[in-house]
């Protein structure tokens, strides 16, 4: 691998980890989510915690997208899906916290389906 090719190759590795990270934090909100529906009732206390975890971690990777579209030659898309992906998050922890159930729980349906679709084409695209 070339200097520049290496160069290159970090921006990649790094939206990888962090859509990743992404995905695991979000599948385990809906896994606290569905324990607290279940009477497991301090799964919410670490479903609200995991939120704070979940819009951190959204932060990096559109941090990671854009370094991803503007360092390693990816394309734009991934970085505007990261925009959406942190007004969704960052809209969902009011709602959970003011119990606006009907909103918050299809934004998080809706905010899992683009984690999956991201991570999914984070590891099968190939500069």
């Amino acid at each position: 691998m070339t200097t520049a090719e290496t160069a290159r190759a970090w921006p990649l590795a790094l939206f990888r980890t962090t859509a990743t990270g992404a995905a695991v934090l979000v599948f385990a909100q809906a896994a606290l989510a569905g324990g607290f529906l279940a009477g497991h009732f301090e799964a919410l206390a670490l479903h609200s915690r995991n939120g704070g975890l979940v819009a951190m971690v959204l932060l990096l990777q559109l941090i990671s997208a854009v370094s991803l579209w503007r360092l390693g030659g990816g394309p734009a898309w991934p970085a505007r899906t990261a925009v959406v992906q942190v007004l969704i998050g960052a809209a969902l922890i009011p709602l959970g916290e003011q119990r606006v159930l009907a909103l918050h729980i299809p934004l998080a349906v809706g905010l899992a389906i683009g984690t999956a679709l991201l991570v999914s084409w984070a590891w099968r695209w190939q500069r």
